[in-house]
This record gives C-alpha cells, sequence and structure tokens, in this order.
C-alpha cells in the first residue's frame, strides 16, 4: 500500500510498474526501505525481470483490490525482508494473501531480521537471498526467469575491459513467444448477462419427498441457504461419523463424512446439489489462544479485563481471513516436519459447504437440535447467556458429530463460499464468510444458516475459526 508518494519524499520510482499480458513478479516491501529495494529491483528490471509494484496507487482503506487482483495473477511473489517490513500490516497482508492464492514465495533479506514464528514456517519453504551476498541477482533471477517459463541459460560475451556480461535477447524473445502462445489459447472469460427484472411468481415446490419441508424462504434471497442434507453411507470407509481422531498439535477431530446439500442460489428458483465427495476430519473445538500462539508466535486476540480466567483455553479471535490461512499453513509446515501429518494430508480452512454440512450433522431443521431457539442455551454462548463475552470453548453440548461452538463464541472464518461452489468459480473479490454467530448474537443469528461477510482483512472481537485435516486436493 502506498502510505506517502515517493516524489513527495524525493524518491524516484525506478520504472513503471508491469502493465502487459506477460507473467510478471509481484514486489511486496516496506516503504521504508524504498531506497534500498528500488535500488535492488532497478538492477532485477535491467536484467528483463517483469515487476508489478505499488507505486501510484491511490490508498482505499485497508485493502486495494487491485493489488489483490495484481497478487493473483502474478508468476512469483518477491517479498523484501527487514524489521520494517515484518511490522508492516501491508506486507503481512500481501504475504498472506500470497500463501492463500498457494504462489510460490522468493523472499530478498535487505538485512538480518527475526522473524514471527508463523511467518517463518510458512516461509522456510522457498527459496530465500541475502543482499549483502553478492551473487544475490544471479540467484534472484534464476528464480523470475524460472517462473516466466524462461529457460535460465545465460548466453555470455565477453567486452574489452574483460568483465563477463549477460546477453537477455534470446531470452526475452523465448518469453515473448511463450506469452503471445499462453494468451491466444487463454479460454475467453464467459460474459454473464444480467436477467430481465419479471414479476416475481408464487413458488411452486416440485418436492417429492413428503418427510422434507419446503424452504421457509420464498421467493429470492439475498444468499444462498441450504434446503436439505443427506448424509451417504460410505462402503469402503473405515471411519463412522463423528469418529475420532487425535492430532498431537491440535487435539480432537472428528470424521465428516461424505453425503449432500442442497442449496438454493440466490434470486432464482433453482436449488443446486453440491456433492460432499470426499470425508474429512473437523476440529472439534475452536483454535484457542494457546494453540494459536505456539503456531504463530504472538496472540491478537482481544483482551478482556473482566474476564478472571486464564484466557489459553479461550478462543483466539480479533484474526483475520489472512491470519487463518496463513496458521493453517503454518501448521501443515510445522506437523510435517516433525513427521505428525498424515500422508498427502493438509491442515486448512472448511469450504462453507463443508461448514455448513459438519454444523448440521444431517440435519433440516434451523439448528441441529431442532427448531426451537430456547435450547440454545444448553449449545453456543449467545447473547442470551453470555454476559456479553467470550468463553472457553467446550464448555457447551456438541452436535451429533461431536463439534462443539458450532454457535456462538466466535465466528468462523471459511474457505471458499457457497458461491464459489455453486458457480465452479475459484475467483474471489476481497469479501470472506463467516459462519456460526457469536457471542453478541441474537439467537436467530446463530443458526445453522446464519453467515456474515466481512473484508478478508477485517479483524474484531467475535472472529475465529476451526481448521480441517483433509486430503490434498489434486
Amino acid at each position: 500500500m502506498i502510505q506517502s508518494s515517493s516524489k513527495a519524499l524525493g524518491i524516484t520510482p525506478p520504472f513503471e510498474a508491469y502493465s502487459g499480458d506477460g507473467p510478471y513478479t509481484f514486489v511486496s516491501y516496506a516503504h521504508a526501505d524504498k531506497v534500498i529495494v528500488f535500488d535492488a529491483m532497478r538492477q532485477l528490471f535491467d536484467r528483463g525481470a517483469n515487476m508489478w509494484y505499488d507505486e501510484g496507487i491511490k490508498p482505499a482503506g485497508e485493502w486495494v483490490e487491485e493489488i489483490a487482483h495484481a497478487i493473483k495473477a502474478s508468476s512469483l511473489f518477491l517479498v523484501f525482508i527487514s524489521p520494517r517490513s515484518v511490522d508492516s500490516r501491508y506486507v503481512r497482508s500481501e504475504v498472506g494473501y500470497a500463501l492463500s492464492e498457494n504462489k510460490e514465495v522468493l523472499t530478498v533479506y535487505v538485512e538480518e531480521t527475526t522473524l514471527p514464528a508463523g511467518l517463518s514456517l510458512c516461509l522456510q519453504q522457498f527459496q530465500s537471498v541475502f543482499l549483502e551476498d553478492e551473487t544475490w541477482r544471479e540467484k534472484a533471477l534464476e528464480t523470475i526467469f524460472e517462473k516466466m517459463d524462461t529457460p535460465v541459460s545465460f548466453s555470455t560475451e565477453i567486452v574489452d575491459n574483460g568483465e563477463e556480461v549477460v546477453d537477455h535477447g534470446k531470452i526475452l524473445w523465448n518469453l515473448w513467444e511463450k506469452s503471445r502462445d499462453r494468451q491466444l489459447a487463454r479460454r475467453p472469460i464467459p460474459t454473464v448477462k444480467k436477467p430481465k427484472k419479471t414479476a416475481r411468481k408464487p413458488k411452486v415446490s416440485t418436492r417429492k419427498d413428503p418427510e422434507i419441508a419446503p424452504p421457509r424462504v420464498s421467493g429470492a434471497t439475498r444468499h444462498p441457504f441450504a434446503t436439505d442434507v443427506v448424509v451417504s453411507k460410505e462402503k469402503n470407509s473405515i471411519h463412522r461419523a463423528g469418529d475420532l481422531y487425535k492430532d498431537p498439535n491440535v487435539g480432537e477431530f472428528s470424521w465428516i463424512p461424505v453425503g449432500e446439500i442442497s442449496i438454493k442460489v440466490p434470486y432464482s428458483e433453482e436449488t443446486k446439489l453440491v456433492r460432499v465427495k470426499n470425508g474429512f476430519w473437523m476440529a472439534r473445538f475452536l483454535v484457542t489462544q494457546d494453540l494459536y500462539t505456539k503456531v504463530m508466535g504472538n496472540n491478537p486476540s482481544f483482551y478482556d479485563s473482566s474476564i478472571s480466567e486464564n484466557p489459553e483455553n479461550f478462543p483466539v479471535n480479533n484474526v483475520s481471513w489472512l491470519d487463518a490461512v496463513s496458521f493453517c499453513k503454518a501448521l501443515t509446515i510445522l506437523s510435517k516436519s516433525e513427521g505428525k501429518l498424515p500422508d498427502k494430508y493438509e491442515f486448512r480452512l472448511p469450504t462453507e459447504v463443508e461448514w455448513e454440512y459438519s454444523c448440521r450433522a444431517g440435519s433440516r431443521s434451523d439448528y441441529y437440535f431442532g427448531d426451537h431457539a430456547h435450547e440454545l442455551q444448553e449449545h453456543g454462548w449467545f447473547r442470551g447467556n453470555s454476559q456479553k463475552r467470550l468463553h472457553p470453548v467446550g464448555l457447551k453440548k456438541p452436535n451429533p458429530w461431536r463439534l462443539y461452538d458450532m454457535y456462538g463464541n466466535v465466528r468462523e472464518w471459511v474457505g471458499n463460499s457457497f458461491v464459489n461452489t455453486l458457480l465452479n468459480d475459484s475467483e474471489q473479490d476481497e469479501f470472506r464468510i463467516s459462519r456460526g454467530g457469536a457471542y453478541m448474537k441474537c439467537a436467530s443469528e446463530c443458526q445453522s444458516s446464519s453467515r456474515s461477510t466481512n473484508s478478508l482483512n477485517h479483524r474484531f472481537r467475535n472472529l475465529g475459526f476451526r481448521p480441517v485435516l483433509a486430503q490434498v486436493s489434486v
């Protein structure tokens, strides 16, 4: 993000940010390091690297959509590491978004810097170079050109003064040809025509199963919602719904079997059937402040001086969607390095379909225990019983699959939304979904269908999450 104009500070941007159609490297840095970083970027740019950076973008709140798009479309994410960049919430957000998009990261250390535990875990799998190393340019360019699909076979020639220089002519022409071929082969993005406004017709249910009640909401709706849930019997599975798995780092998980969930498409009369094709393990408890601190090295949670209990077993809160994604990736790397992660498994956020399917545990009612809100007292912390504060995890009754605090306490960040699933589309804007209600929500806002929307950078005292342990998708 631009915090101040480089020109106003007398610092001239080294070049214009890349705006072509070919592959490029996204550059993240702290603006306090501009003098050093701009010089380093100029050296890479002069050797033929395409680079996009945020010089010239106008500030717009916590997150600029253009930056998110630039990271998503980049072929490589390069971050200049220094004590200033580690402390910058803008750089941390950019790194978090790059990790959430599974971008390969190249870290260039401006100076020796101690990384927070979670960030260190996430970045240790990627290549690092140090500016004090005389060969840093060659090492960085090798990674950059590799991600640009350019063969790293530098042709050289000797000039009169005896110095060896690199000739990038052939390399850049090859890059241009490959980029052009990719653009010609790219599928056109389909356009969605807005439906013409027509008079709303009364809804006529076509459901044949008399035991399944029709949806309570008629006509168009602003949000997708589930209308039916079916849990399948797994013939070859050794696990049953709710079976226990104990992870050495996280603790208890419940087995979530395969099944189906029917979802009402927003602003239409259509209902789509979504299949949960693969079973997975979901954490029985919300991520606690103790667990988050052990993995990430810090505790961002809101401090409530009125709470006398030890906060370690309280749910971690005040975390953004990017924080939750970074935690899951760091936890995966930590467990793998310790030899505690099952083969071909990873920790991640549940998708919205997985969350509601797991919460309902086969139920079709407003709550997994029925339609009567007065029973919520026994299952979750909400406005009616929370005393306007958080509570330790696991004190209320679990759902039939042994999942605790699915209603109330803190809202839970999820991964891909219903809309991504219904449209079979991985594209997302800066907004993300949280589920389950919270301790300051009324009972009607703590149902199986309750959902909220916030920026992926949004943090608040009633926002937390729980991970799932699932097979890595091929």
